[in-house]
């Protein structure tokens, strides 16, 4: 069983003819185009009481130095909006026109920063290529370059909708107006960050297609989008759409915001937006996961595919459990872009080169490893290699009641892998053990459970606890 989500939208920058003179061509010297957009706004907490947020995102200079294209929902409502250039250079902003239907937003600068405009390509929806995003990750304030992946659809000009599972997520965009169910888009084949919403994505030659924005959650992973360049942002500088005054309902998920005092210093909201960063971080050599959103049972349900769900909720019904009191915390890798849950309140730990987590008494131990393999085949050769020296068949044995599963999609470079196996030792500890591949990223995951302790409610639960949070695993796109 595969979740499905969607957290990220993408967006362009369109350059007109009289502005041509100033259009750059070159992807390091487009980069100096992008900016840092910092906002301050205030918003009601669970509790119902004010808290006041800063909050980052991501635009760039379209049509005339004064001018950053960024998307709506890191802007509207906002008490502030600074720009900042990669060199530190700074000035406010403020919004002179927006685009509803694609989420855009159009700034004014109120002093200039030598921003030169970037020009716009068109790109087909199905184009399956790499591009390079720049922007501003959250808690980075130096600007850094991404490859995404552009992936497949099975529509030829897919829409929002084809994507979005979940009836209430599909009511709050449509009574919010942006962006609209019916609005274009460009599948995107990797993890976009927080605080990149309105990062250009860029061709070889510097010319911009789409803007990261952000998302819809569908499950517990990611599925990311794009506008396509060419077709709405040359309608941003004439629309007459009403700027919203309110704080968008995507402030809290699409980009990235930080809780602040009512009165912090500029230095002072820097040093919140570090340390939630690194609190919420787990790192393990050169690599990290990130902890990215908290949600229940119901929300995560409630924005899966109806495959999905009924799958769950077959296993809730076979066990007579109720799982509808849990919550999960969701992680990202953003390397590969997989997408890893564990039950809310535990932590990840690093050992033996595995990110980890366990209940009490380690009754139940949950491990995970996002990994680049380079290559498709590089990444079938391990997922065997890896667990037939994690895991040798001296210690472990095959689980009479289940046999091993491996999937291969060669022409689509989608593998996975599933065995069973129990503790050779008759201690009734047992192994599930997964591997998903999609290209040349891998996403290793496996459970280690005493079974013997089945038979106690609390601990059936506690295990499907551990075991729907393996199972909400994925990768942040489809092909």
């Amino acid at each position: 069983m595969k979740t499905k989500i969607a957290i990220l939208v993408f967006f362009c920058t369109f350059l007109f003819p009289f502005s041509a003179l100033f259009a750059q061509s070159d992807i390091e010297s487009a980069r100096t185009s992008v900016v840092k957009v910092k906002t301050q706004y205030s918003v009601k907490n669970k509790a119902g009481k004010i808290e006041k947020k800063a909050g980052t995102a991501t635009g760039f200079c379209w049509q005339q130095s004064l001018h950053v294209v960024t998307a709506l929902h890191a802007v509207a409502g906002v008490d502030e909006i600074k720009i900042i250039r990669n060199d530190g250079k700074t000035t406010t902003a403020k919004i002179i026109s927006v685009l509803l239907e694609a989420d855009l937003a159009l700034l004014r600068l109120d002093a200039d920063l030598g921003l030169k405009p970037l020009a716009l390509a068109d790109v087909s929806p199905n184009a399956g290529k790499s591009y390079t995003i720049w922007g501003f990750p959250h808690a980075v304030y130096k600007i850094l370059d991404t490859e995404v992946r552009l992936s497949r659809s099975l529509e030829a000009s897919p829409v929002l909708n084809d994507i979005i599972h979940g009836d209430d997520l599909k009511y709050q965009l449509e009574k919010q107006k942006y962006p609209s169910t019916n609005a274009k888009i460009l599948k995107i084949g990797s993890t976009i960050q927080p605080g990149q919403s309105g990062a250009p994505l860029l061709t070889s030659d510097g010319k911009v297609i789409g803007v990261a924005d952000g998302g819809l959650r569908g499950g517990a992973a990611l599925l990311n989008w794009g506008m396509p360049a060419a077709y709405y942002v040359p309608k941003l500088h004439n629309s007459q759409d009403l700027i919203p005054r309110t704080v968008s309902l995507q402030s809290s998920l699409y980009s990235s915001s930080t809780t602040i005092d009512e009165d912090a210093t500029d230095e002072e909201v820097f040093m919140a937006i570090q340390q939630e960063a690194q609190a919420n971080t787990v790192s393990m050599g050169g690599q990290s996961i990130t902890k990215t959103w908290t949600a229940s049972y119901n929300e995560i349900i409630g924005t899966m595919s109806e495959e999905d769900k009924a799958d769950i909720n077959a296993i809730m019904k076979d066990f007579n459990i109720d799982m509808r009191d849990t919550w999960y915390d969701i992680y990202e890798d953003f390397g590969t872009g997989a997408t890893i849950s564990i039950p809310y309140g535990e932590y990840f730990d690093v050992q033996n080169g595995w990110y980890y987590t366990c209940n009490a008494d380690a009754s139940i131990c949950y491990y995970v490893l996002p990994f680049d393999a380079h290559t498709y085949q590089n990444a079938k050769d391990q997922a065997i290699a890896l667990f037939n020296k994690t895991f040798p068949s001296n210690l472990w044995i095959n689980d009479p009641e289940s046999e091993d599963d491996f999937y291969e999609d060669d022409k689509n470079y989608e593998a996975s892998l599933t065995l069973d196996r129990n503790a050779a030792d008759g201690s009734g500890f047992k192994l599930q053990y997964t591997v998903d591949i999609i290209g040349k990223d891998m996403l290793f995951a496996y459970i280690i459970y005493n079974s013997n302790n089945l038979q106690d409610d609390g601990f059936l639960k506690q295990f499907f606890h551990f075991s729907l949070a393996m199972e909400m695993r994925d990768f942040a796109f489809d092909y």
